[in-house]
């Protein structure tokens, strides 16, 4: 059993997410010269129809928006992504349709009706509008789905395609005047006909488009494949100048791929915000969560702690949002005692710190095996390991640049400690480290070399 899902103005609502006021009249054109090709409900309701031209909408409308008919390829894509956490069987049907294998996935969701209801919140959850057929091959719950006949039983194919008029079929070229011409108007009277006959006026390629319609010759067709990471890009209605009402499209775009994520049983621990300008080279926003995330709220979180600091020197004409990894998502496992697993909150403190600052500016720091006490740590990945291990004691903070000291100033309590070494890459020291107690009771850490007493850091 199969189901075909059509999109009816697919490029429409997927603009329209990108509008604050999805109320506004909104019409996609194209063509010489420029026609009306979709237009939402607001549009309608003013008098503008698909179809016509626009000097004719725009005097109906005279607050129009509109846009240049983007190519619907990569959209039907998108929703072929979405589309693949409800079967693992997903063909194409450009440019508006999706065919989905159902008869294998009615175990895992307990039957049609769940898998229906799973569907349609699924739909709701988009935003998207959609027509579904279920039906025996894929041309034909395409074609049902396109016609929008909401067969809701998978009846006999050639029963569901009787009252179908031929306008609604994939006819080959000319061949839809031709059997009009001979009276034949719909499905009924067309599959009634001797194919014998049928083919010696019109041809194989209308017999094989009949036999593959209806299931009696195999129509082998591509599955589609999820790409292993993620890309969507949304063009805006109108030019965004303020940061704050940016936020509007880039929820959308971090709901649509939560929900791709949560379905796939996905997470990504980088995102990549792309604001695109018309005269000027987009700006890059580099999000990092914790660990592998899906949740939107955490990335829109993210994003909002990245363009407080953001100056935006250009409008946005279009957004761009890329996961270029994908991982799998693993449940997260309670701790048997207090205290032990992983610290979630303070994990999440730290990404929104990075977000804030900057992921250079938030590091930790690590020991390595070199006695110089300039160079004996590094910076490095934050909640990274220890490093070697320092045997010698050694104060927390050191100074920027050892600081000259009077020796009779101090009381020295340990010491000395001889540290000589780096004669072999051009930074040697030859000191004398002492730990010692300056008059405010502070411990301080000193050294002596040739060119006196000096004060390196302090406990």
């Amino acid at each position: 059993m199969l189901l075909g899902i059509h999109f009816p103005d697919l490029a429409l609502h997927h603009l329209a997410r990108g509008l604050p006021q999805s109320e506004r009249p909104l019409a996609l054109i194209s063509g010489h010269p420029l026609t009306i090709q979709q237009c939402n409900d607001a549009a309608l309701a003013l008098g503008v129809v698909p179809g016509q031209r626009l000097a004719t909408a725009t005097a109906l409308c005279d607050g129009l928006l509109c846009h240049p008919l983007p190519d619907e390829a990569p959209l039907l894509e998108a929703m072929a992504q979405w589309a693949y956490g409800l079967s693992g069987q997903v063909m194409l049907f450009p440019p508006q349709t999706l065919v989905l294998e159902v008869s294998s996935m009615l175990r895992l969701f307990g039957g049609l009706a769940s898998w229906l209801s799973a569907l349609q919140q699924g739909l709701a959850s988009l935003g998207q509008p959609a027509h579904w057929a279920l039906s025996h091959t894929p041309m034909a719950a395409a074609l049902l789905a396109r016609a929008r006949q909401p067969e809701t039983e998978a009846r006999p194919v050639m029963e569901a395609l009787a009252s179908l008029p031929l306008s609604a079929w994939d006819l080959p070229a000319d061949a839809e005047v031709r059997l009009a011409g001979m009276g034949v108007h719909d499905g009924k009277a067309l599959l009634a006909l001797p194919r014998a006959e049928l083919g010696q006026r019109f041809g194989a390629e209308l017999l094989l488009y009949l036999e593959r319609l209806l299931g009696q010759r195999p129509d082998p067709r591509p599955h589609f494949q999820p790409p292993e990471h993620y890309q969507r890009r949304l063009e805006l209605m109108e030019e965004i100048e303020t940061l704050a009402v940016l936020r509007f499209p880039l929820n959308r775009l971090f709901l649509e791929l939560a929900e791709l994520l949560r379905r796939r049983q996905l997470a990504a621990s980088e995102v990549q915000i792309g604001l695109q300008h018309r005269d000027r080279p987009a700006t890059e926003l580099t999000l990092r969560a914790a660990g592998p995330e899906f949740r939107a709220e955490v990335w829109m979180t993210l994003c909002q702690l990245q363009l407080e600091r953001l100056v935006l020197y250009e409008p946005v004409i279009a957004l761009t949002l890329a996961a270029p990894v994908l991982l799998p998502l693993e449940p997260e496992s309670a701790a048997l005692l207090p205290g032990q697993g992983p610290d979630r909150a303070a994990q999440d403190l730290l990404a929104r710190l990075q977000a804030r600052l900057g992921a250079e500016r938030i590091y930790s720091l690590q020991s390595v095996a070199e006695v110089r006490p300039e160079l004996a740590q590094r910076r490095c990945a934050p909640g990274a390991g220890a490093g070697e291990a320092v045997v010698a004691e050694r104060p927390l903070w050191l100074l920027p640049e050892p600081a000259p000291i009077a020796r009779d100033t101090v009381t020295l309590l340990s010491g000395p400690e001889r540290i000589e070494t780096g004669w072999w890459d051009a930074q040697p020291v030859a000191r004398d480290y002492f730990i010692g107690l300056d008059p405010a009771g502070r411990r301080l850490w000193l050294f002596r070399d040739g060119q006196g007493w000096f004060v390196h850091g302090g406990f």
